[in-house]
């Protein structure tokens, strides 16, 4: 008998001793929301599970899903879906007039001031393209895009501007002479010669090179309407007829590539037009190819007058009227732009937010993160994390984020029960090359508040009911919870000397509910909270109900 009590004593104390917190498994996908994982899969400190199969993965539910900014989903390279960073696709700003990226089945203006008419052979590319998801495809006449200008656009009937750039990548199939790429035919009246004056802008392949042609696009200030005059020649790569008298835009300025196209590859072109000087400018991937100006001189100077577009008739641009092969980011600017965007990912950095993950438990502590990413070359990916008892709220910058290396041991104070992960991606210093993010694994350890008293007695007496309950056999108790009602299972009664329900009844394994009316059942059960429960809210951290337990107060009960 000596024996066997002190082995109850032993097994008393071993079971008050709390155990060792059993680390769990949190993977979180960009393809697959979140999945708790456990067992096989569970893994240890310092790895990542890629493959489910053979333990036990429950699905968890998440808070929202992923959030990103500059930052895109593709293909992963281990078969799942990651993260990169966005094409530089052009963006829509104050200046764009025209904008289309192909990157759907339906090209469309994104500012709206342009009708795109596709031909019955047009398609888009979505193999081979320069920036985004997809390219225009052109195989000759039958399958060019006749883009209409609407009101406010730069072309529209009777317009008057002074900077502009045209600029989109191109892909030749063959490159071959006579090609036209870009063409828009108009014509305008003024007031010193009669009838029509024809007026155009082509963009085509001459002699293995592209050249653009602007035929009476510019006129002299004051010549619409007045005084004639045409604008002068070339300076670098370009020609014109240079003078101060004549037709109003009549002039012809050519500019002509020095470097020839090379098919099958992609390359950049912008022409860009300077109302100030008169500089009308032509780049092939970003390196000045052709220069002209639109003056009285033909040259940048005093004494020379500056001419600036002027439109006639509304008429469409006509892009791949007759050409094969494909073209890529077209913009229309309403002003000289500086610097084009070469760089397939730019310089600019991307954001993303994970889901936020329910640990199931407040106060869990978060042990360690870990990803699967790739950072060729000099990309990128800095780390952080958020944790909290309490997700209502949050916002981008609260709860603050805490930096994060991958795989290390977090500190003590990581604990909660909701936690995001931000990572931020960047490109290397070329803006060519993107880092990927493919998954995030979460390691925790749960702490779920304390198990249920394993018995409750209640005893009536007059106006009041006496509990009495069994100890949780846990270290880390550090109170009791009394909840109490007047139905089976609602606890919501507020007639208690001590307060509504539930009662903080401390860390003692009785208590009397007194101030409650004679005659009426009440119902009660018990519930533990452990040290992890915040000042004044124990409620927070409480566990699961004991059995229910009722007693009648009564002026005869003892």
């Amino acid at each position: 008998m000596i024996l066997k009590g002190i082995a109850a004593f032993f097994l008393l104390i071993a079971t008050a001793v709390a155990a060792p917190a059993i680390e769990q498994t949190i993977l979180l996908t960009p393809g697959g929301g979140a999945t708790r994982l456990s067992g096989a899969a569970a893994g240890t400190p310092g790895t990542v599970p890629l493959s489910p199969a053979g333990a036990t993965a429950v699905r968890d539910p998440i808070l929202g899903g992923w959030l990103s900014d500059n930052a895109v989903t593709v293909p992963g390279f281990r078969g799942g879906t990651d993260f990169v960073l966005a094409p530089a696709a052009y963006r829509l700003g104050a200046d764009t007039d025209l904008l289309m990226h192909f990157d759907g089945p339906q090209t469309l203006d994104e500012t709206g001031r342009w009708a795109v008419l596709a031909g019955r052979s047009y398609a888009v590319d979505t193999a081979k393209t320069a920036i985004g998801r997809g390219a225009a495809s052109f195989k000759g006449p039958s399958s060019a895009l006749s883009i209409e200008p609407g009101r406010g656009s730069l072309l529209e009937r009777g317009s008057r501007f002074r900077d502009f750039t045209i600029e989109f990548w191109l892909y030749p199939a063959t490159a071959e002479n006579g090609e036209v790429i870009l063409s828009w035919q108009s014509q305008r009246t003024t007031a010193t010669v009669s009838g029509a004056q024809a007026q155009s802008i082509v963009c085509a392949i001459t002699g293995g090179r592209l050249s653009w042609v602007f035929q009476g696009f510019f006129e002299k200030p004051g010549a619409f309407g007045g005084a004639g005059g045409t604008a002068g020649g070339a300076a670098k790569g370009g020609s014109g007829a240079a003078g101060g008298g004549g037709t109003a835009g009549a002039s012809r300025l050519e500019l002509r590539a020095s470097a020839p196209l090379v098919p099958r590859t992609w390359s950049h072109h912008l022409i860009r037009f300077d109302g100030d000087t008169g500089l009308l400018e032509y780049l092939v991937n970003g390196v000045t190819e052709a220069t002209a100006y639109a003056t009285s001189t033909g040259h940048e100077g005093r004494g020379a007058d500056v001419y600036a577009p002027a439109v006639g008739a509304a008429a469409p641009l006509v892009l791949g009227a007759d050409y094969s092969g494909l073209v890529d980011e077209f913009r229309v600017s309403r002003s000289f732009v500086q610097g084009p965007a070469l760089a397939p990912f730019g310089r600019d950095p991307g954001l993303v937010l994970s889901p936020v993950a329910d640990l199931g438990f407040g106060n869990s502590r978060l042990v360690s993160v870990d990803v699967v990413s790739k950072t060729p070359g000099n990309t990128g990916i800095e780390l952080s994390y958020r944790i909290s008892d309490e997700w209502v709220g949050w916002s981008l910058a609260s709860p603050e984020w805490q930096p994060l290396r991958p795989g290390e041991r977090l500190p003590e104070e990581a604990r909660g029960r909701y936690v995001q992960i931000r990572a931020e991606l960047y490109p290397d210093g070329t803006g060519r090359v993107s880092p990927s993010l493919s998954s995030v694994t979460l390691h925790y350890e749960a702490d779920p508040p304390p198990p249920p008293p394993a018995k409750l007695i209640a005893i009536a007496h007059n106006g009041s009911v006496e509990l009495v309950w069994s100890r949780v056999p846990e270290a880390d108790v550090a109170g009791y919870l009394v909840y109490y009602g007047d139905a089976p299972g609602e606890y919501f009664g507020t007639a208690a000397a001590a307060g509504p329900s539930p009662i903080d009844a401390g860390n003692v394994l009785s208590f009397t509910v007194t101030g409650l009316p004679n005659g009426g059942l009440v119902y009660f059960v018990v519930a533990a909270y452990d040290k992890a429960a915040p000042p004044g809210n124990p409620a927070l951290r409480a566990g699961l109900f004991s059995m229910e337990a009722a007693a009648r107060p009564l002026r005869t009960a003892q």
